[in-house]
């Protein structure tokens, strides 16, 4: 839908209260996509949108069609397996004596039939978007074939990678040769610190790592799968990724799922309480969670020494078989003699000091972050400093007349985990709880701390999601937890993307449960993932809630509308400033993200 409504939608609308006069437009299209007859007729049934979905709209309609010779099922009428279709409704204007019509999407059929008599004059339609295409319903099965997807492309003589390829590459592979699509839009897929929605120092974070966007490891499809599965085995290497097919150009978009943060609002309370016809607010009480545990890969090691030794801030060891140096993409795994200190390296068979690196914010590895006899595993990564980097390395070097200032390449070894990749977040208000438990060695911690947690799941990757007023914080309503084991998650390769991924699924869990589903006189320019205020009918304020679903009643000309409460991150709010006392300690950037009731709720918080 377009990503403005005009005041001449909104005054359309508003005029049906009345008598509501609807018309369906159906354009038949040909294997081309050209149009080869237009279908008009007075309809009933309804049309349903899911952001959440991977088939994102369907529509199971009745109409009562303006020609009627050309809808026999036969393979020359417009209802056949070969034909895909338009949908647009229409909405009378009495001033103009004419209809606006709205785009609803492209569709493929999923099942027809049609009944023609004098007295009845009926046609039915059930149909979805053209994600069937993909998932094996119309097309997109594939057969007996083993489908590879390798990591890098290497130099056959010497071993040395020559190409790394990227998700992305293989998402417009897949789209283009496996599914016949080449109407596309596919976003970058990669790590968060590359993302400009995430870092504003995005670009020069891609400069000095080659592989964030890079197929993490080789990936192989076997036969009886379809497209779709391969292309969401793609999107799901990383969180927070969706699919879909766009209502008005059939473009097929793969991009980051928008936060809204800095959206304008689609509709505003004032007039969904004119066009509203009733409320309703629920809870899911059986999918709440508020912790995330997540299992991810078991890492597959290329080099692994129990005999280490630590010194200097050095864990050394010795490993048979290794030689040549340190090559990007090695893994290798220690069983560590004692806990690091801070800035700590490793340096294997002598080949030189490597520092240990936190893959999620790149920096260094914090103090005790090694426990004593755990293995912990070790990737390799050549990165290449940025240009103004290299500029201020080479102007330092040339005043201090330093040699090797021309070496650009440097290798850091970034803790995977442990031997299965595990990651843990916590939803909580961030008060200490004062009460204590204690273990089975005598023990105690401090309920719903984070080393509480670390000890009692057997988990060193432990984040906190603080959010002070959610009512679905462990101190409320206790530990609630949602397991992601298997399948996808098996993708996951270390314990900063587990944590990624385990925050996100937090998100879902604690957020989309808590929303609320209104009905309305029929509004069909909606979209999901749209912005919106309202007022519920239980509060004396309005809030701001995101579009997940939508639901096109055509005979009784209404909308419903199912939207979650839009909760903005108050950890990234107080994380920006180091106080939460004082508005004119925040940027204006920062405080355009709160409304000022929000802001309020902040600030009253007693100090963490």
């Amino acid at each position: 839908m377009a990503d403005k409504i005009t005041q001449e939608d909104l005054v359309l609308v508003l005029s049906q209260s009345a008598s509501p006069r609807l018309d369906l437009k159906i354009e038949v299209l040909d294997q081309n996509q050209k149009i080869m007859e237009t279908i008009h007729g007075v309809v009933t049934g309804s049309m349903s949108v899911s952001g959440e979905s991977e088939i994102r709209r369907t529509a199971s309609l009745t109409v009562q069609p303006t020609i009627t010779e050309k809808l026999k099922l036969t393979e020359d009428s417009l209802l056949w397996l070969n034909k895909d279709i338009r949908i647009f409704i229409g909405l009378y204007n009495c001033r103009t004596k004419q209809y606006r019509y709205y785009p609803l999407g492209y569709y493929v059929y999923t099942d027809t039939s049609g009944s023609y008599d004098a007295s009845s004059n009926s046609l039915s339609i059930n149909c979805a978007d053209f994600m069937k295409k993909l998932d094996g319903t119309k097309n997109g099965q594939l057969g007996s074939l083993l489908i590879s997807y390798p990591a890098y492309k290497e130099n056959a003589e010497t071993g040395e990678v020559i190409e790394y390829h990227t998700i992305r590459g293989a998402v417009i592979e897949t789209l283009e040769n496996l599914g016949h699509i080449t109407n596309h839009r596919i976003d970058d897929i990669g790590e968060y610190k590359a993302m400009p929605e995430y870092n504003e120092h995005w670009k020069q974070y891609r400069e000095e790592n080659e592989t964030w966007n890079a197929i993490p490891f080789d990936q192989e499809f076997s036969s009886g799968c379809n497209v779709l599965s391969i292309l969401t085995a793609f999107r799901d290497l990383y969180p927070n990724y969706e699919m879909f097919f766009d209502m008005e150009t059939n473009t097929f978009i793969c991009q980051l799922k928008p936060m809204c943060y800095e959206d304008d609002l689609y509709l505003d309370n004032s007039f969904l309480q004119k066009v509203l016809i009733s409320e309703s607010t629920s809870v899911d009480m059986t999918s709440v969670r508020n912790i995330c545990e997540v299992w991810g890969k078991v890492i597959e090691t290329d080099f692994y020494s129990e005999e280490c030794t630590y010194s200097n801030h050095t864990y050394s060891a010795t490993i048979a078989g290794y030689k040549d140096g340190y090559f990007n993409g090695d893994v290798i795994a220690l069983k560590v003699s004692a806990a690091n200190l801070t800035g700590a390296q490793i340096n294997i068979n002598q080949f030189g000091t490597v520092p240990i690196y936190n893959e999620a914010d790149d920096t260094p590895l914090a103090a005790e972050e090694l426990k004593p006899g755990n293995v912990y595993a070790f990737k390799l990564k050549r990165s290449r400093p940025s240009q103004a980097k290299l500029a201020a390395k080479s102007a330092a070097n040339l005043a201090t007349n330093k040699a090797g200032g021309d070496k650009q390449d440097v290798i850091k070894a970034y803790l995977l985990g442990q031997w299965q990749v595990h990651a843990l977040n916590v939803l909580t208000n961030g008060r200490k709880s004062k009460k204590y438990v204690t273990d089975s060695d005598g023990q105690e911690y401090e309920l719903y701390s984070k080393e509480y947690f670390q000890k009692f799941y057997n988990c060193q990757r432990v984040d906190m999601t603080i959010i002070p007023n959610s009512p679905f914080v462990v101190e409320k309503l206790g530990e609630i937890p949602d397991i992601k084991t298997g399948s996808e998650y098996e993708n996951i390769t270390s314990d900063d993307l587990a944590a990624d991924r385990a925050k996100w699924e937090n998100w879902k869990n604690c957020r989309l449960t808590d929303h609320i589903t209104i009905t309305t006189a029929l509004l069909p320019f909606l979209d999901v993932n749209k912005k919106i205020s309202y007022k519920p009918s239980d509060s004396d304020r309005e809030y701001q809630y995101i579009i997940s679903s939508i639901s096109h009643d055509f005979s009784g000309y209404t909308t419903t509308i199912t939207m979650y409460r839009f909760y903005p991150l108050y950890e990234t709010l107080l994380n920006e400033a180091g106080t939460h006392k004082v508005l004119s300690e925040f940027s204006h950037g920062v405080l355009s993200k709160y409304t000022h009731d929000e802001l309020a709720a902040v600030i009253s918080e007693e100090e963490l």
